[in-house]
């Protein structure tokens, strides 16, 4: 049957008498006049367009007509088609580079005349408040960036950067900076929240690149973890042959689509909680402000640990002119310290804020210190709970002798996230030593036997105990932190862990006024060749945590592992261990330790952390590397190496420091990580340790990419 080529009336739609033939225009989809509208291209006015259903011209109206295609049907069926007048200017008073969005205009369907939902441009998240311009923003030619403010702007910013504040005040992670306080520097990586920076009125602040933030960045060659975390473009778009360290984030178009950024932000209660703790501290007298933070994981509390710390050190109580006030952090958290490698828990003395992620500052810069740490040799205190209690009060009492009780700064404790069971012992045990100021449980969602538990600790503290300068201890709760923070599989607890660890054994020494790296393999490192094998040692032997691994294997069992380098102060340390043996056919002295004992923190301490690169049976030498400084060591050894000893435990195993050489090669090559297929020119055997895996080799069933099939149902 041939095709019914006849025209057909719109209803409810006058056709004058047929106009002069003009050349047909194309029919558009709903989605291409849509776009045609409110897209760029909209300015110019929409010419008049022929409705039609064949090739053959149809009439047309005399008045500019939105174009509303027909729509195929089955055969036989009616095609009602509407059009809809259209103004030559679709978007009356609108400012695009205000924010302003295109109002939506209402679509009728062709077929059954019903409105079709309206397409909506979402208005672009803010971040920055600053408009910049001329005379707020000035770029000079070293890098750096000169803001002025009128009124009160909040500026996020993503990279490694310094602040200084020129003219006025602002605030960074609830410090508060004035003219009188030098540079901060600050890592602000998109794998953790960005610290806002919020300032006041007539305020002048220079921001400056980051010194160290080139060797940081060069990590991300040894270890793709490290990468795609800071910005990846000048700042501002402005061409330069050197990358800038930051960039100022004024909306999401500023920033890559698949980063998921998060800013530093405190809830209402933790302000309020926050302000009471400072005019609490102002208002004591003598009495030591101790505060003790506890709650579930991901709950928050190393966050508002940081901005407590951070407001207590820069409070002036009202005198500008007053110096930073020094505090003290027990940072007892092995899993995720904040201070320190995974493992290690410390006493901190901190006299400048804290302004960036654990991994950026593994160790203190010069004007600060590490007053004391013990190696857990762990990453929970599951492995020993009352060890971990006595490491924690030991530093406690460091921190009680080093200054007399009338006079001692704030002390913010952190712990682990671990609220029960035996997690909640240990959190009872620790409250009841230190009797803080407060309680600060962090989640209004209990559980109750947990929040219950610790009020019990409280109320269990006899005031005979309680000295007469300290003020009774309170428990408070505050909510989680509020976040819908996304984390990518590379940034589990685990991989921050692995970021943590390398970025300790990748420190230069000696340390300049920040931390700075050296972006080069393991291997390539100069190891310390130790002694272990005659009477000049350099330490007294290897002591086993938990796990007593068997003396002919102890070579294999060290091998590639990561170690604490402990300082004896006192024979009392080993517990009654004396028994000295050699393992193994290398000989390697081994502190016989059949009960599982640990060291007595009282009479040791931590020195660092070394991975065994190798051991020389031959010469009878262990190759340790260590960020450690030399003069750190060498004036501890005692005669004999008898005042250190090595401890074995369950560190984390340093698996990213065998890939290192080959991410390196892959970087060389021009490859990105993930998309290398690990071929090396070198023999397997010479890679110890790593194993090549290609496609589902040694791999169970189910391993491979599973692909969805869609030819399923088909005949």
């Amino acid at each position: 049957m041939a095709a019914n080529n006849k025209r057909r009336k719109l209803e409810g739609v006058d056709i004058p008498p047929k106009a002069p033939a003009s050349p047909a225009t194309p029919v558009l989809s709903a989605f291409a006049a849509r776009q045609q509208l409110w897209g760029a291209s909209a300015a110019t006015t929409t010419e008049s367009t022929p409705v039609t259903e064949t090739p053959t011209p149809v009439k047309e109206d005399s008045t500019p007509a939105r174009p509303i295609p027909s729509r195929r049907t089955k055969r036989g069926t009616d095609r009602n088609q509407v059009q809809t007048p259209v103004n030559e200017d679709p978007t009356p008073n609108l400012n695009l580079e205000r924010g302003d969005s295109i109002p939506p205009t209402p679509i009728l369907s062709p077929v059954l005349g019903t409105p079709i939902p309206p397409v909506i441009r979402e208005r672009q998240p803010q971040y920055s408040s600053l408009k910049p311009h001329k005379k707020n923003y000035q770029q000079k030619p070293d890098g750096s960036v000169m803001l002025r403010t009128s009124d009160g702007e909040r500026l996020v910013i993503l990279g490694s950067y310094g602040v200084k504040v020129q003219q006025g005040e602002a605030s960074i992670a609830g410090a508060q900076l004035t003219p009188l306080d030098p540079t901060q520097w600050i890592h602000a990586p998109h794998c953790h929240a960005l610290p806002v920076l919020r300032t006041s009125e007539d305020t002048m602040v220079e921001l400056h690149p980051h010194p160290a933030a080139e060797g940081l960045r060069q990590l991300a060659r040894l270890n793709p973890a490290f990468g795609k975390l800071w910005n990846e473009t000048p700042t501002q778009g402005v061409p330069s042959k050197k990358e800038s360290t930051f960039q100022i984030l004024f909306t999401s178009e500023d920033v890559s689509k698949k980063v998921a950024l998060q800013e530093l932000v405190s809830p209402p209660e933790w302000n309020k909680k926050l302000a009471a703790l400072i005019t609490a501290k102002r208002k004591s007298t003598g009495a030591f402000p101790a505060y003790f933070l506890c709650g579930p994981k991901s709950s928050g509390k190393s966050t508002f640990g940081k901005l407590l710390a951070n407001r207590l050190i820069t409070d002036r109580a009202g005198n500008k002119n007053a110096p930073w006030s020094p505090i003290y952090v027990l940072d007892i958290d092995p899993g995720q310290p904040e201070f320190g490698p995974p493992g290690v828990i410390s006493l901190v003395k901190l006299t400048a804020p804290n302004l960036q992620p654990p991994f950026c500052h593994p160790v203190l810069e010069p004007d600060q210190s590490i007053v004391r740490s013990h190696a857990i040799a762990a990453v929970t205190p599951a492995l020993d709970p009352e060890h971990f209690i006595e490491c924690a009060l030991d530093l406690f009492t460091t921190y009680q002798a080093r200054h007399p009780q009338d006079k001692q700064p704030p002390l913010v404790v952190n712990t682990p996230g671990w609220i029960q069971g035996l997690g909640l012992d240990i959190l009872s045990d620790l409250i009841k030593a230190i009797q803080p100021t407060e309680v600060l449980y962090m989640s209004t969602e209990g559980p109750g036997e947990t929040v219950s538990g610790l009020q019990s600790a409280i109320s269990s503290i006899s005031p005979a105990t309680i000295a007469k300068s300290t003020p009774t201890t309170t428990l408070s709760t505050l909510p989680s932190q509020n976040t819908t923070e996304i984390i990518s599989p590379s940034r589990i607890p685990l991989s921050l862990r692995t970021m943590q660890a390398l970025s300790y054994f990748h420190l230069n020494q000696p340390l300049a006024p920040y931390p700075t790296w050296n972006p080069i393999p393991l291997s390539h490192m100069r190891p310390w060749r130790v002694r272990y094998a005659n009477p000049d040692k350099g330490f007294r032997g290897i002591l086993c945590y938990d796990y007593q691994p068997i003396p002919d294997i102890l070579a294999e069992a060290i091998n590639g592992m990561i170690l604490a380098l402990v300082k004896i102060d006192n024979e009392a340390a080993f517990r009654g261990l004396e028994e000295t043996i050699e393992a193994g056919k290398e000989k390697i002295p081994l502190i016989n330790n059949p009960m599982g004992k640990t060291l007595d923190p009282k009479y040791s301490k931590l020195i660092g952390l070394v991975l065994v690169r190798g051991v020389d049976d031959r010469r009878g030498e262990l190759q340790l590397l260590t960020p450690v400084k030399m003069q750190d060591i060498v004036g501890q050894i005692g005669e004999g190496g008898k005042d250190l000893v090595l401890v074995m435990g369950k560190f984390d195993t340093p698996s990213w420091s065998y890939t290192e050489d080959l991410y390196l090669k892959d970087y060389k090559e021009g490859k990105e990580d993930g998309d290398s297929d690990g071929e090396d020119d070198r023999p397997e055997e010479e890679v110890p340790w790593i194993q090549r895996l290609h496609g589902s080799q040694n791999r169970g069933a189910g391993a491979k990419v599973w692909r969805v099939r869609r030819d399923l149902g088909r005949n």
